[in-house]
């Protein structure tokens, strides 16, 4: 359901070399092409008709997470942001393009080890407050 082994490579600075001949514009579809597969990856979708229970794979998630009340403030700041209370709604705004990355490591040392290393949490929140 989450594969919390993962790493992300769309926001990592090795993507590209610097004699890669490619535009800023090429880059940054070549990352948002990263990111989708990274998403993909995260949640063991396959193709996207599976991605078409995205809701039902964030529910569930939600239901693991829904005893640590720092991913908890982290739902709720980041679903206020659009004026909403929803902390489900929150968790899916948690894995936007400038937030996964962050997310991602939060949600998988919780799930794993049942806390959340300080330092990956203060960069989440950090990143929430901008």
């Amino acid at each position: 359901m989450y594969n919390t082994k993962y790493e992300c490579r769309y926001n990592k600075d090795n993507v590209f070399l610097e004699t890669d001949n490619v535009t800023d514009n090429e880059k940054e579809y070549i990352r948002s092409i990263l990111y989708r597969e990274d998403l993909l990856n995260i949640f063991y979708i396959n193709d996207d008709d599976e991605f078409d229970n995205f809701d039902s794979l964030i529910s569930e998630l939600y239901k693991k997470l829904f005893t640590n009340n720092e991913l908890r403030e982290c739902m709720r700041m980041v679903a206020a942001g659009i004026i909403s209370e929803n902390e489900e709604f929150g968790l899916c705004l948690l894995f936007s393009y400038d937030l996964m990355y962050l997310t991602h490591k939060c949600i998988g040392s919780y799930l794993e080890n049942g806390d959340i290393i300080t330092e990956d949490l203060k960069l989440l929140k950090d990143k929430l407050i901008i």
